[in-house]
């Protein structure tokens, strides 16, 4: 959006992608070795890692009003992905009092259009029931027939 100072996320940022990752998740299942674990993971590839893009607007010196977090994914060629990389936006928050200024979309376009440079063929989110509005207007559609295999509590069941 025209005028919010969107620039990409770096290692100084982590603390607060935390933060804002913490708002759009169930904080209350989130363990201190996850929070941790993401908030070093951040620290450590941000603006080193080129399959990591974060887009950010500040709030002010210290904090963010909003992020949009993604990762490039190595695949095989096919019609969908004819450059083998294809990518996946996993994080779009925007801090409670922030919301309602375009933030959002000025960060989603930021890496959506990051991901595009980065060569991916396609890109994929899954969008809750506010922000499809959001994703649809920025040429996002509905791709029917994907399923999720994850390890339970325990790990993978046998």
């Amino acid at each position: 959006m025209p005028g919010l100072p969107v620039r990409p996320a770096g290692p100084q940022d982590a603390d607060e992608l935390l933060r804002l990752r913490v708002a759009v998740l169930d904080g209350a299942r989130l363990t201190d070795a996850w929070r941790s674990t993401f908030r070093d993971d951040m620290r450590a590839r941000l603006g080193t890692d080129p399959h990591l893009l974060a887009y950010v607007v500040p709030a002010d010196e210290h904090t963010l009003a909003s992020c949009a977090i993604g990762i490039v994914y190595r695949g095989y060629l096919g019609p969908t992905h004819p450059t083998g990389l294809w990518g996946r936006v996993h994080t779009v928050a925007t801090d409670p009092a922030h919301r309602r200024r375009g933030h959002a979309r000025a960060v989603t376009a930021a890496l959506v259009q990051a991901l595009k440079e980065a060569g991916c063929g396609s890109i994929e989110l899954r969008a809750t029931e506010a922000g499809a509005p959001l994703y649809r207007s920025l040429g996002f559609g509905p791709l029917d027939g994907y399923m999720a295999l994850r390890p339970g509590p325990q790990g993978w069941a046998r």
